[in-house]
């Protein structure tokens, strides 16, 4: 009995979670350290901040990746597999491409809301700029990759164009495409945080860096912890929908 408990992934899943609740219990009760909360103190910070927080906070937030990120999606997806179907667009598009992507998110975010100021919109335009790139880069490298054979083998077979894309090179270069797009949505979520705390009345970054400035040290664990909190599910669900579109792929199959 005892061994199918520690076996369970139910256990695998809270072991670690409630282990470091009582850790850090322990820990903030002993120390006497002011800048770390107790998790019964977050707790009861967090009950007073979600039933308006989740509105002010937490929606404009997801509403900036969402957005940001569907169109990083389209651009990244449809720009990757034409340079990478195309050695003369790649050739003369690379530079730029690396220069561009070479430049920090976090050192974009201030220029941009510079430029352009402080509302949604602009930070729906930082979540593009640094989240396309993994996604451009991820397809062109497996549009880029796919095995001249096959391409060979449809022309020989006079494959038209629309069917050659959607049964060869698409799937093809889809393992690379998810791949960037977990990359990309990772970034995402991180360089909205970064921007919500520049000049920002909402969002969760704005919480955590008010939350700072007034000293309300259980605040800053509150939007933090809902940030990994948010960021961990996001994972989740992608990986699941990753498995599900290549249960097709040997490297899935291996991994679960």
């Amino acid at each position: 009995m005892m061994r199918r408990i520690l076996a369970s992934p139910v256990f695998s899943y809270l072991a670690l979670p409630v282990v470091l609740i009582v850790a850090v219990s322990a820990f903030a009760t002993l120390s006497g350290n002011i800048f770390i909360s107790s998790p019964a103190e977050i707790w009861q910070r967090f009950a007073a901040w979600w039933p308006e927080g989740w509105r002010r906070d937490l929606v404009p937030s997801l509403t900036n990746v969402a957005v940001g990120f569907a169109a990083a999606i389209v651009v990244g997806v449809l720009a990757g597999l034409l340079l990478g179907t195309s050695r003369v667009l790649r050739e003369l598009c690379s530079p730029l491409i690396d220069f561009i992507r070479a430049i920090p998110d976090a050192a974009i975010v201030p220029v941009l809301l510079l430029i352009f100021g402080f509302g949604p919109g602009t930070r729906m335009l930082v979540v593009f700029l640094s989240s396309v790139w993994p996604i451009l880069i991820g397809t062109m490298d497996g549009a880029q990759a796919i095995d001249p054979r096959q391409r060979e083998m449809a022309r020989a077979f006079r494959v038209p164009p629309m069917r050659h894309f959607f049964k060869v090179i698409l799937p093809a270069t889809c393992p690379q495409i998810l791949a960037g797009v977990k990359i990309g949505l990772a970034v995402s979520f991180i360089v909205v945080i970064i921007s919500e705390m520049f000049g920002s009345s909402v969002g969760l970054g704005h919480f955590v860096i008010a939350s700072q400035r007034q000293f309300d040290i259980a605040g800053v664990w509150v939007g933090t912890l809902v940030i990994a909190t948010i960021g961990y599910l996001l994972n989740l669900t992608f990986t699941l929908i990753q498995r599900r579109m290549l249960h097709w792929h040997a490297s899935t199959r291996s991994a679960s």
